[in-house]
């Protein structure tokens, strides 16, 4: 179950390499002119990996969970996150990185 303004992302959108990423603010704004958002995006040079979030969990408002990250069964991410590490099933973890904050006991379940 996600909350209202969640984001999600399974990529760094940009290379952390300044030489990678120099022309993508030109490339971007020639596809926009030529209403073809995207089309000049060199994306070879963006790291991608899968975000997998499995049953029952629970991410709470304005969450943001970002690459290679799993959240776990039934787990749950406090509002205002940024979930950069993966979350055990049935963990309850928030904050700005997102932290353990306690597991979900068998009777919470």
């Amino acid at each position: 179950m996600f909350s209202w303004g969640c984001t999600v992302v399974d990529n760094n959108s940009h290379s952390i390499y300044w030489k990678d990423r120099q022309n993508d603010v030109t490339d971007w704004k020639k596809g926009l002119d030529e209403k073809r958002v995207g089309a000049y995006k060199d994306w070879s040079n963006v790291k991608e990996e899968k975000v997998i979030i499995k049953d029952k969990a629970w991410i709470g408002f304005n969450s943001i969970i970002l690459k290679g990250v799993t959240i776990g069964e039934g787990s749950i991410v406090g509002a205002g996150s940024v979930v950069t590490k993966s979350v055990p099933d049935w963990t309850i973890v928030g904050g700005n990185p997102a932290k353990i904050i306690r597991q979900i006991t068998e009777d919470e379940r």
